[in-house]
């Protein structure tokens, strides 16, 4: 699609479908590839990714539609391999950076987490397993837990719901002094959910 009709196309969305204080972000048990469906609190799909099977560098483009016709993030990994692997987090029209999303080394090993950066690559937070990573492998249908705290406030909490056929993760997001942008926390939020989705395999 071209550029200035994707641009009409996302002026057209509704404008507070990222804004919104809580999303569900489904994957369906049935699907090509892994394919995640991000919904707003009064069920309107707010975005839609599709993660490849086979892929040597982790890029996801996620879309406002099903179609995959209007991008709204580009999450990309810096590096094909690395020991603290960084994601950056990008509006996928303009290429601004929202921030970055950093694993902390072998912690997964214990449980996952993550360092929060801002656009000019300054930690400043933190995306947390609640729960124990290495207790979840040996019985995979504990629920997950996570929380996202930046500039020293809990800013996001992430709880997987129990689904026989599917997996689902309610993300609320927590009102601050200083907000962050929604679209930014559902990125790191599906980041966490993808590293468990990993973990089951």
């Amino acid at each position: 699609m071209p550029a200035d009709l994707i641009a009409a196309a996302r002026d057209a969305l509704p404008p507070d479908l990222y804004q919104r204080a809580n999303y569900r972000i489904v994957r369906p048990f049935f699907s090509l590839g892994r394919a995640y469906y991000v919904y707003a609190e009064d069920g309107r799909l707010a975005l839609f990714v599709r993660h490849p099977l086979l892929s040597l560098r982790e890029r996801l483009l996620l879309y406002a539609d099903e179609d995959e016709s209007i991008p709204i993030l580009e999450v990309r990994a810096r590096q094909l391999i690395s020991f603290n692997r960084c994601h950056d987090v990008l509006d996928a029209f303009s290429g601004v950076r929202l921030g970055s999303v950093r694993t902390r080394g072998l912690s997964f090993l214990y449980r996952d987490a993550w360092d929060i950066l801002d656009p000019e690559d300054r930690v400043c937070g933190e995306m947390v397993e609640d729960t124990l990573s290495w207790l979840r492998r040996l019985i995979h249908f504990l629920p997950g837990r996570h929380h996202i705290e930046i500039g020293g406030q809990v800013v996001a909490r992430l709880t997987q719901a129990f689904r026989f056929f599917r997996k689902e993760f309610l993300l609320e997001i927590i009102p601050t002094d200083d907000p962050v942008d929604p679209r930014f926390l559902v990125a790191c939020a599906l980041l966490a959910v993808l590293a468990d989705a990993r973990r089951e395999s």
